[in-house]
């Protein structure tokens, strides 16, 4: 599908998208370094997701039942840390809480997918790019040093999921298996790779932006921009972009986004993608403090 690209800048105040206009108060991107977290680290630098990437560069597949190669999953299960569990071991995904969660409060769910369509599985980091089977590699490794570091609050969730380059029926598992034990996703944060961002040279995009009935894009926005201020001034933002796990979410009547890393080169091909490793040193650190703002 043709992606709808609404970049929101400081000369700007209001957009056009499909016909719909919005109001953005730019002004609150004025104020540097907001952190949602106040006391919590975001100690990042190249080797924090670097290790956790190289430990779990393996294959992950499915059939669209169930996971028929889980050694991305067993790697990932061992570097998580020792205040997360599984709490979902489904057929489709894996869903990891904090010994403090408390399923009576409204949760975050980070949602990351496993599956992948090349034959490889590797990642080359080197000084000036990274190249690897990147799809969805390389935020699954963002994902995985968070939850490392303690750096996501109690009630973020994260699942791993499968089937996402098929039909998602990971993310469907996803919403089942939590629905049945009672929890309420308050919302549902994707990650993937874009194709979106390389040439501006961005470091995260913001896509696939579905809030609740009560919500507009714009107030979502505004919600959000203050918090990367500091990380990116003129953020790169995708109303409706290409079809991911954000789209899946919003067919279970969830707000829901997707958190995106750029990357350059055929995201499905045995030669894997480049992206820049400052990029994502930043990406990580969006991740963090979007997952973390969404529980406010």
């Amino acid at each position: 599908m043709n992606s709808e690209h609404i970049v929101v800048n400081e000369a700007s105040r209001m957009e056009e998208c499909a016909g719909r206009t919005m109001r953005v108060d730019m002004s609150l991107l004025n104020t540097p370094g907001l952190d949602p977290d106040g006391d919590i680290r975001s100690p990042w630098d190249y080797a924090a997701v670097k290790t956790v990437l190289r430990k779990i560069a393996l294959p992950c597949r499915d059939d669209g039942v169930k996971f028929t190669d889980t050694r991305r999953l067993d790697a990932i299960a061992a570097c998580v840390g020792e205040k997360w569990r599984l709490w979902v071991d489904g057929n489709l995904c894996r869903i990891y809480a904090q010994d403090d969660f408390d399923p009576q409060v409204p949760a975050v769910v980070v949602s990351s997918h496993v599956d992948m369509v090349a034959s490889r599985c590797y990642a080359d980091c080197g000084d000036e790019l990274w190249k690897g089977s990147f799809d969805n590699l390389i935020t699954n490794a963002a994902v995985v040093a968070c939850m490392g570091q303690s750096l996501f609050r109690p009630n973020v969730l994260v699942a791993f999921t499968g089937n996402e380059e098929e039909d998602s029926r990971g993310a469907d598992e996803v919403v089942h298996s939590l629905r049945k034990k009672g929890v309420r996703i308050g919302f549902a944060l994707a990650t993937d790779v874009t194709d979106v961002g390389w040439n501006e040279g961005k470091h995260f995009t913001i896509e696939n932006m579905f809030p609740d009935d009560g919500q507009s894009v714009a107030d979502l926005l505004s919600r959000w921009l203050p918090f990367a201020s500091d990380m990116d001034m003129r953020p790169k933002v995708v109303v409706e972009g290409e079809c991911d796990e954000a789209w899946q979410y919003d067919e279970h009547d969830l707000k829901c986004c997707s958190v995106c890393l750029p990357c350059r080169g055929d995201m499905h091909s045995e030669e894997g993608v480049e992206v820049r490793p400052i990029s994502v040193v930043i990406y990580t650190e969006a991740l963090r403090r979007f997952a973390n703002l969404s529980l406010r």
